[in-house]
């Protein structure tokens, strides 16, 4: 579907409209733009690249679980985690939920947001490896029981859309001449619509067990 020159809003199908609903501007033009415009890629590929960043992010996040730390990363890398841990006991929801946003916002960007985001992954990892260093556990392990929880999906579905839609405008960027990129940019506003959703509820999620698990420690 063409969208307006001028003020970017969706054309009626309607072949006989002239002008535009919202701004009244000409549509012929639009339409002519319309043919030239590069095709959208179809919902079947957005799917299978959607689905294979998935399967990336959990691979990156493996590979940094099993990565090497030495004793003294290992340490720095924990006492860093308990103190972030600390700090949401005391802020809640809303510190889980901007930080992963933050990072989630920072994916869409083409080029650098993809490399930023199996970056996050790889370090998250990381963590798993020091904890597992820690308390002598198996990493993958550590992962898996992660993984259990619904949130951890949550996020990774969020971080996983993102990058889909970051590695889809560098496409656009590169290989179209920016062509295409103004109708995937209104994908990406309900992408990042679609994501501040999955992620506060994975937040209030997150934040229901640290307080469950805490309360079960005190009880104790």
């Amino acid at each position: 579907m063409p969208y307006c020159i001028k003020c970017g809003m969706k054309l009626p199908e309607d072949e006989e409209a002239r002008f535009c609903p919202n701004c009244g501007a000409p549509i012929r033009e639009a339409y002519r733009r319309a043919k030239a415009e590069t095709p959208p890629i179809s919902g079947l590929k957005r799917l299978f690249l959607f689905s294979a960043v998935l399967l990336l992010c959990l691979i990156v996040t493996s590979a940094g679980a099993l990565s090497s730390v030495n004793v003294t990363e290992a340490k720095t890398i924990v006492e860093g985690f308990n103190e972030m841990e600390e700090i949401i006991k005391k802020v809640g929801v809303r510190l889980i939920f901007g930080n992963n946003l933050m990072y989630c916002l920072v994916m869409f960007i083409p080029f650098i947001g993809p490399i930023s985001g199996f970056y996050v992954l790889y370090s998250t990892g990381k963590v798993l490896a020091a904890l597992s260093q820690t308390v002598g556990a198996n990493p993958l392990i550590l992962l898996v029981s992660i993984m259990i929880f619904p949130h951890a999906w949550l996020e990774y579905i969020s971080y996983s859309l993102a990058i889909t839609e970051g590695i889809l405008l560098s496409i656009y960027i590169v290989k179209y001449k920016f062509r295409g990129v103004r109708a995937e940019a209104m994908n990406v506003a309900k992408y990042i619509a679609v994501c501040s959703i999955l992620l506060l509820l994975g937040a209030v999620i997150e934040m229901a067990l640290i307080s469950t698990f805490s309360s079960t420690l005190i009880s104790k």
